[in-house]
């Protein structure tokens, strides 16, 4: 099995989900990274977006530039 490294990033507010998913996508297509999964879960208020990367660089950057962390 491969190695993935998770990141967490919380979204406390709903209305702010399709502007910080637009930018989420803006990073990974300029960084041309390629997450093994990408999930999010709806927890009202907030929104926990769970992204797997295949390399620990990715996630590390992944996760600085949306405040989230490394699971």
């Amino acid at each position: 099995m491969d190695m993935v490294f998770p990141v967490e990033i919380w979204i406390d507010d709903e209305e702010a989900l399709t502007e910080r998913l637009a930018a989420v996508q803006q990073w990974l297509h300029r960084c041309r990274s390629e997450p093994s999964t990408f999930r999010y879960i709806f927890l009202s208020p907030a929104v926990l977006l769970q992204i797997d990367f295949p390399a620990k660089a990715e996630a590390v950057a992944f996760a600085r530039q949306f405040g989230g962390r490394i699971t």
